[in-house]
């Protein structure tokens, strides 16, 4: 059985949206079918972004809370916390030899803060040094797969370019893994359009909110900007709500009728929102009723994260230790 890694980074306090779920942690779940999975909280990587403590380990323990609720099993699955992994920053410490500041100034997240004016000099070394942690995180497991969203998969063929160029100098050390993209989810469009779905963009629709919050973000979702009245035809490709229903297998007969009512302004998009947004709560009632369960026994949460951690260091440390072999500093 071929061993598959991935990861989700806790920047934001709204814990895990709609983009997240399809995008990754759903995936993640089918994958404990047919894969030795491992999977973690990436608290390190939060750091580029989130400086108070307090809430770094507030949106760590929350991440892994909900990703119980959402059906990661840890019977099945090595699930645990980046930081409670010592060998991941100290092979990111030697794999720095193995990538050059060119191949690091090509990355999407570099790019990305220069497009924002933000001048090189004033970039954090941990936002530039973000593919080689990234690296390391996958290379300490011996992952054959890593199952990532569109917008990360530069960052999984440098880290084979970075296990490549290792190997060349040090023999067969590092596994080199496999890219998996589930292209039908794997970039799911914000409630305003165009841009991915982002809580740093606010364009998201949070699971585990209150009612209130969910409502207030899907009655945002862009619509058929030519639809002045709820009377006029409109077109479904432009209704982005069409674009969730889908993804989220809503009935396809529906899904059909209410195009076809939309097509002919026989609907609202009130009503289509509104809609959606009671098969949203109807969807995801079992995961927030499971949150809540989850809740009410942090010790055992804190159990589950220390037992993770221990199944995962048995793996990392020896992989660690054939690397430090390798280059000397064993």
């Amino acid at each position: 059985m071929k061993r598959a890694l991935s990861g989700i980074t806790p920047s934001s306090t709204k814990g895990l949206h709609l983009g997240n779920y399809l995008g990754m942690v759903k995936p993640a779940v089918d994958f404990q079918k047919t894969a030795n999975c491992f999977y973690f909280i990436a608290n390190i990587h939060s750091l580029n972004t989130v400086f108070n403590p307090q809430e770094v380990e507030t949106n760590t323990m929350n991440i892994f809370t909900e990703f119980l609720a959402l059906g990661v099993d840890t019977e099945k699955t090595v699930f645990y916390v980046e930081s409670d992994i010592p060998a991941i920053p100290s092979l990111q410490t030697i794999l720095n030899n193995a990538v050059t500041v060119a191949e690091l100034k090509r990355m999407h997240a570099y790019k990305d803060k220069l497009q924002d004016e933000i001048a090189p000099d004033q970039i954090s070394m941990g936002l530039f040094s973000y593919p080689v942690l990234m690296s390391a995180d996958i290379l300490l497991f011996d992952t054959d797969i890593v199952p990532v969203g569109e917008d990360q998969t530069q960052h999984v063929e440098i880290c084979r370019e970075m296990a490549r160029t290792f190997n060349n100098r040090y023999g067969d050390v590092l596994k080199v893994p496999e890219l998996y993209v589930k292209k039908d989810v794997a970039r799911v469009p914000g409630i305003f359009g165009k841009k991915k779905m982002s809580k740093s963009l606010g364009n998201d629709i949070p699971i585990f909110a209150s009612e209130q919050e969910i409502k207030k973000q899907i009655m945002q979702i862009k619509t058929d900007p030519a639809r002045i009245h709820p009377t006029d035809p409109g077109n479904p490709d432009k209704n982005i709500t069409f674009t969730y229903f889908e993804l989220l297998a809503y009935d396809e007969h529906k899904c059909e009728d209410l195009k076809d009512k939309y097509r002919k302004g026989a609907i609202g998009d009130v009503e289509i929102k509104t809609i959606f947004y009671e098969f949203f709560l109807d969807y995801f009632s079992e995961f927030r009723a499971k949150k809540t369960e989850l809740l009410k026994d942090k010790e055992r949460i804190h159990e589950l994260r220390l037992r993770g951690a221990q199944k995962a260091n048995e793996v990392a440390i020896p992989v660690l230790k054939r690397v430090k072999t390798a280059v000397g500093l064993a």
